[in-house]
């Protein structure tokens, strides 16, 4: 009996321990998965190593003659140095060509322009030579009706005397012939008549002479004002003329100084600066074969003292949307180097707005290179993190995505 009550109190106590070990487990548990953090992910299955700041080749941008070169491989090299001096004499001599051909076209458009003033006081003076003609002949229109008129006058005048003067002729011719009146008296009144007859006809040759040389005057201001009118044509036409002249030697002038400006911009390229700081690893050499170029030649190539490097990684389509500028990233070279220096830790600098060869892809900052030995067109592969989620989240989002693609 006292065997079995020993034998209940102890299987008694591994109960109460076993209990309380599986309450231990249980609350443990549950503490992890609201407390344990855990990474949510994007998987990057496919990118490369590219470099920021590449090797500098410098390549003949024409054909040419190299006449200097200023350093050899090995040499260090700063930014905004002299490397190599070419020269191309076909672009001398066409600079020349073109200064002199600027210079011609500037002398021309400068002679037109002083043809043009020249013109244009020609039209002033026409002008000025037509008013003076319109008031001259109204002067003289003027005098000549103020004479008419007084000719008119005087004609109405004669006229009334010539009838008074013929009446009394008539009568007095009567009373001679009837001996009423003598000789004498008729033949005044008769020489009286004559008189007034020959008064009154000058009259009218000088009214019909004045409407003469009215119609004169106006017939040689309408022909002076035709011909000025005929000149001021002419001088338009040549005006137009010398405006489209000028237009196409300005309009080959542009041309000619786009040209002159491009042969510039090449001649200045005979000189081969450095752009950025250096060692020079090829020099292109003379002795080779002739000092003579070909469009496209490798002339110098210089390598950065320090290399930068970023990761360039393909995002899956669906996972774009959860990809941002600034999540952190893990990403493994699929070389030696991982299983010697563990993954790579960086953060994600870009994210492409479109597809680039069908694929969206992100650039990632790399952080802790310098315990690597890259190389461009290394490839990566890793993951993406988008959030820090805790685990009971984890696992509740995880569950309902595979019930959303169930």
């Amino acid at each position: 009996m006292e065997a079995l009550n020993n034998y209940n109190y102890k299987e008694y106590n591994f109960t109460i321990w076993f209990f309380r070990l599986l309450v231990l487990i249980a609350t443990t548990i549950i503490v992890l998965v609201f407390v344990l953090y855990i990474n949510e992910t994007v998987t990057v299955s496919t990118g490369e190593i590219v470099s920021s700041n590449p090797q500098a080749d410098y390549k003949a941008p024409f054909e040419a003659q190299v006449i200097k070169i200023f350093v050899k491989e090995g040499k260090q090299v700063k930014a905004g140095d002299t490397l190599l001096v070419m020269q191309n004499l076909d672009y001398l001599e066409q600079h020349a060509t073109k200064k002199t051909e600027i210079i011609f076209l500037e002398k021309k458009i400068k002679s037109i322009a002083v043809l043009q003033d020249a013109l244009q006081r020609k039209k002033v003076m026409i002008d000025r030579t037509g008013n003076i003609a319109a008031r001259k002949y109204q002067l003289d229109i003027n005098s000549l009706v103020n004479d008419m008129q007084n000719l008119d006058q005087q004609y109405a005048s004669q006229k009334e005397r010539l009838s008074l003067a013929n009446e009394k002729y008539i009568g007095d011719s009567i009373l001679y012939k009837k001996d009423m009146l003598s000789k004498y008296e008729f033949n005044t009144t008769k020489e009286a008549n004559s008189t007034l007859k020959e008064s009154f006809s000058n009259i009218q040759n000088q009214r019909i002479k004045q409407a003469s040389e009215k119609n004169l005057v106006y017939n040689n201001f309408t022909k002076e004002q035709n011909s000025l009118q005929l000149e001021k044509v002419q001088l338009d036409e040549n005006a137009q003329a010398l405006i489209q002249a000028k237009n196409e030697y300005e309009s080959q002038l542009i041309q000619a100084k786009e040209m002159l400006h491009k042969i510039e911009t090449e001649l200045n390229e005979q000189n081969v600066i450095a752009k950025n700081a250096g060692i020079v690893n090829f020099v292109y050499n003379t002795k080779q074969s002739s000092n003579v170029i070909n469009k496209g030649d490798l002339l110098i190539s210089i390598a950065p003292y320090t290399i930068a490097y970023y990761a360039k990684v393909i995002i899956p389509e669906k996972d774009m949307p959860y990809v941002k500028a600034g999540l952190p990233a893990h990403l493994r070279l699929d070389a030696y180097q991982h299983f010697e220096h563990g993954p790579i830790d960086g953060k994600v600098s870009y994210v492409a707005e479109r597809k680039e060869n069908d694929k969206f892809y992100a650039l990632v900052e790399l952080s802790e290179i310098n315990r690597f030995q890259l190389k461009s067109g290394y490839s990566v592969y890793g993951e993406i993190v988008v959030a820090r989620l805790p685990l009971y989240r984890y696992f509740i989002k995880k569950l309902f995505k595979r019930v959303g693609e169930v």
